[in-house]
């Protein structure tokens, strides 16, 4: 069988079996049974249980080999010391893949190593493939197939996720629904006995749902590979990996977790630059990352030009651009020029863009500064005002002219749309990511909601985005490079 079909077998089977399908709430049979069913439209289902007629209403049979069809994926959630009497089965009947929810193997110390080692031997001499142990499942929304319980309510997306931790990586992806985010695919790749973390990251690397792949990575197997691999990936599709055990107590840490290897973090830090891969350091990072490069193009240098409605967001902002590597871009002449017909005399007439207060100013400001070239990125720290009035000013205005105030907030939040449109329109022709801050607490209102169906991502704070703009500036210099392009 074709690595490409074996993936396939994971994320989109025909047919699944769940040995230790269970009646009993609360239990992992019970719960990942239920989560496999409910997303199993078109696929047939198989409870395995010994000691159960039915489970669920459903059939249930007491080997996996009395499965009338062939079966595609074998989900293991039975008790760690029956795991290799379910593996042997798994052989006779002939199945594609068998993904091991059960931990209590490498991880926990030599025997359970002989133990696993033992597993793969068995597996891999039929053709077999194994997920885990130790894995927390699965799931592809393209094709509407979960084996984790632990995630619902996620649309259709395009970004991958390998995770070497199955709670980190389902918390992952809460915190990216959080923030407006969807994925393609996540796997838990637990200790990796046979499937390891550079066949998911080559999978994702073909796969036509996914445009942004994202990882956590405890330690690396087949490092050289994963280096090949990584290169050739990252020309066509970015990778953004956060990699724990940096320090001695954390790598530590990592092999008590999963039994994994977790090597000298500066010689990760090296690989990584030298493969294009993008390392981040913390959850927001991650998600912030990932949403900007499947929203927004890559910048072609790292000029930044900055628009403010006050002097101390724009000092606040240089400083966090500068510290990251960031350079504040040096306005044309004829951007200046255009400013100050926009602006009152009192501006600074200088980049960062202080609009002294005038923030209905700033659409016909942001469209020059987008359109100047030498800007390849624009912040702009005022944007969101007409909502902005809809939750502070609304609260306060005489009852006798709220009706007036409410019909100018419409207005400008018409006005604003329209001119966002503009930003989208020219961020896609000059390929110029804009990243805006509206003001806090306007989250549920039209602008932000505009914003995140139409690719511009918002941050909470100056620091996450010009990190953010750094890893695409990063990132665009590696493609142009990789590519054998000047600037």
């Amino acid at each position: 069988m074709k690595s490409f079909e074996q993936f396939e077998c994971i994320f989109n089977p025909r047919s699944v079996a769940v040995i230790g399908a269970s009646n009993t709430s609360g239990k992992w049979g019970f719960n990942i049974f239920n989560r496999v069913l409910a997303s199993s439209s078109g696929r047939n289902v198989y409870p395995v249980n010994k000691g159960a007629s039915e489970v669920i209403g459903v059939r249930a049979y007491e080997s996996i080999t009395d499965v009338p069809e062939a079966v595609d994926l074998a989900v293991i959630t039975v008790p760690s010391k029956h795991v290799p009497e379910a593996i042997q089965g798994c052989v006779e009947k002939g199945v594609k893949v068998a993904e091991i929810i059960t931990a209590g193997f490498g991880e926990v110390g030599k025997d359970g190593q002989v133990i696993e080692r033992k597993l793969v031997d068995v597996a891999t001499q039929s053709g077999m493939r194994l997920v885990g142990p130790n894995s927390m499942g699965h799931l592809s929304t393209h094709s509407n197939f979960y084996t984790t319980p632990w995630i619902t309510g996620v649309d259709t997306g395009h970004i991958a996720l390998i995770s070497q931790s199955g709670n980190f990586g389902i918390n992952v992806i809460r915190r990216g629904l959080e923030m407006g985010l969807s994925f393609s695919k996540f796997i838990s790749s637990g200790n990796e006995a046979d499937l390891v973390f550079e066949d998911y990251l080559e999978y994702f690397g073909q796969d036509p749902d996914t445009e942004v792949i994202i990882a956590y990575i405890e330690g690396l197997r087949q490092g050289r590979r994963f280096f090949e691999l990584a290169k050739e990936i990252t020309k066509h599709k970015p990778i953004v990996v956060l990699k724990a055990g940096r320090t001695k107590s954390g790598s530590k840490a990592v092999f008590s977790h999963t039994a994994a290897l977790a090597g000298e973090d500066r010689i990760y830090d090296a690989a990584f630059k030298q493969s294009g891969v993008i390392r981040v350091n913390e959850v927001d990072e991650l998600l912030d990352t990932s949403g900007a490069l499947l929203r927004q193009p890559i910048p072609k240098g790292k000029r930044v030009g900055i628009l403010t409605g006050g002097g101390g967001p724009g000092v606040i902002a240089t400083d966090a651009c500068e510290r990251l590597g960031l350079e504040i871009a040096t306005l044309s002449p004829t951007t200046i020029e255009k400013l100050n017909a926009i602006l009152p005399p009192r501006w600074p007439g200088a980049n960062p863009v202080d609009m002294v207060g005038e923030t209905n100013l700033t659409y016909p400001c942001l469209l020059a500064m987008i359109q100047d070239e030498n800007v390849d990125a624009v912040f702009s720290l005022a944007v969101g005002f007409a909502d902005a009035i809809r939750t502070i000013v609304m609260d306060y205005v005489n009852s006798e002219i709220s009706d007036e105030v409410d019909e100018y907030i419409e207005r400008e939040e018409t006005y604003e749309l329209d001119q966002l449109r503009k930003v989208t329109r020219y961020m896609d022709e000059l390929q110029k990511p804009v990243f805006l801050f509206p003001p806090p607490g306007i989250e549920e209102f039209s602008t932000v909601q505009h914003l995140r169906k139409n690719k511009i991502f918002t941050y909470p704070s100056l620091e996450r985005a010009a990190k953010v703009l750094a890893h695409l500036a990063n990132y665009g210099e590696y493609l142009r490079m990789a590519k054998g392009e000047n600037r």
